[in-house]
């Protein structure tokens, strides 16, 4: 539940407001960034949340020196455009959160080798062991990590074995010591390639790693964690200055949502004109391989009786607020089931909007393709965003595609362009909206849904992502 909630926190808090009240009750939380009022342990849990974000190449040791800074201070820079406040320490703590309880990460002691290691506990594979190695595997990335205690001569090897792998014109890093030797190399497929050796009690402890690319940032949050001996765990210090600030973000958050969620508009009409009535239709889409159906509650408001794909199913929650309704069917899905992005939709991304327009009419399934123009949705509303992609009458609650075709927001309706054009003296071109796809995991959620959730930001072609929709979108009936 909580990781589902930090998505939606990243997704919405670099568009809140410091609207007047919210400055007065939460002002401590504009202020500039001050680590010197953290503790050990809480900056210690920032530096592995800067590590994974990519921002941090140094221990996990709590002392906030300059790396620190300057990987923060990158952080605010990516992600808010602005130098760091006290609300991104709970922005990027909670973003953390996500990775912390999906796989489990946490420092974990070895006895063996005398040393302390950042694993996935929940989602670490065990692999055959090799010669010299005991091989694990983080089953959620390109992770492996290999480990093992070896003579003088064989750790050599290891590390003669990882500098020859190095196939790039910059030099690789290395560090020789008389008790440590590091190796970190580049391979020539660009995957990486890291090796650490510590003489302990007379032999040379060694922890390999390697992974794709893509996965850089998670190799150097476990190469920045080993540690010799004991490490203790990664925390947050209760009822510190870093929990504080998440209490405090929350809040905000929570005000500014029930504030944007009871502004109301008649500047937008559904995507089902129709859905108040008996006798209308919308899209879907599957969310589980139970038979759950993510829908809008427009669309099956009303009902008396509701068909998936010409079968009946019941509905089992239902958000005014948000415009959204979970669906079962009677039956187990055998098809394809619609996968989340683990990350929120960017400005301007592609996106692709799949559904049944008109009932069906139009020769069934229907896809379009656009991008997101806004972040925002009508009058600025944080859980809503706008996309070009052109949206009809019974497109309501199919699912809206980011670039990789998973599934980034859940279209909702589009604006009356004659209504604006009577106030404006001008008339809009397709403006649309969609749900938040982090507002619809933590709906989800609530109801027991764990939608299954991908971490890829790979480009898909367009004919594929189209071809994969159909096997997950869904037609819905209400009679």
């Amino acid at each position: 539940m909580k990781k589902l909630l930090c998505a939606f926190l990243l997704g919405i808090l670099p568009l809140v407001s410091a609207t007047s009240a919210l400055a007065q009750n939460y002002e401590h939380l504009l202020q500039d960034f001050r680590a010197s009022e953290l503790t050990r342990e809480d900056k210690r849990f920032l530096q592995a949340a800067l590590a994974f974000e990519g921002h941090y190449l140094g221990l996990l040791d709590g002392d906030w020196g300059r790396l620190s800074r300057e990987a923060m201070a990158r952080y605010s820079r990516k992600e808010f455009n602005s130098a760091s406040e006290e609300w991104h320490i709970a922005a990027l703590a909670l973003g953390f959160f996500d990775r912390f309880e999906r796989d489990g990460w946490d420092m974990q002691f070895y006895p063996g080798l005398e040393m302390s290691v950042l694993v996935p506990l929940r989602t670490l594979v065990t692999d055959p062991p090799s010669a010299n190695f005991t091989n694990l595997r983080h089953s959620g990335s390109s992770l492996s990590i290999s480990m093992g205690i070896h003579s003088q001569a064989t750790a050599q090897r290891v590390h003669d074995f990882t500098m020859g792998a190095h196939a790039r014109s910059s030099a690789p890093y290395s560090v020789r010591k008389s008790s440590l030797a590091i190796s970190s190399v580049t391979k020539s497929d660009g995957s990486l390639l890291y090796a650490r050796s510590n003489f302990i009690n007379g032999s040379w402890s060694t922890v390999m790693l390697s992974a794709r690319s893509y996965d850089a940032s998670t190799l150097n949050a476990v190469a920045s964690s080993l540690t010799r001996g004991r490490a203790s765990q990664l925390t947050i210090t209760p009822n510190g200055n870093l929990e504080k600030a998440i209490r405090g973000t929350l809040e905000v958050v929570e005000a500014e949502t029930r504030k944007q969620q009871g502004e109301t508009s008649q500047n937008v009409s559904r995507a089902d004109q129709g859905a108040e009535t008996n006798g209308s239709a919308g899209s879907g889409f599957v969310v589980s391989q139970e038979g759950h159906i993510l829908t809008n509650a427009h669309v099956i408001e009303g009902c008396n009786e509701i068909l998936v794909d010409g079968g009946p199913a019941r509905l089992i929650d239902s958000s005014q607020e948000f415009d959204l309704a979970i669906l079962k069917a009677d039956t187990p899905v055998e098809e394809a089931v619609a996968i989340f992005s683990a990350f929120p939709a960017k400005l301007n991304s592609d996106v692709t909007v799949v559904g049944y327009p008109y009932g069906g009419l139009l020769g069934g399934l229907n896809v379009t393709r656009g991008s997101v123009s806004s972040l925002k949705g009508l009058g600025g509303n944080a859980t809503t965003m706008q996309v070009t992609a052109p949206v009809q009458s019974g497109n309501s609650g199919g699912p809206l595609l980011g670039p990789s075709g998973n599934v980034v927001g859940v279209v909702v309706s589009k604006l009356d362009a004659v209504k604006v054009a009577g106030s404006l003296g001008d008339m809009p071109q397709n403006v649309n909206f969609a749900i938040r796809g982090e507002i619809a995991k933590l709906f989800l959620a609530q109801n027991g849904v764990d939608p299954e959730l991908s971490l890829s930001r790979d480009v898909a072609a367009p004919v594929a992502i189209a071809e994969q929709a159909t096997k997950f979108t869904t037609f819905i009936e209400c009679k």
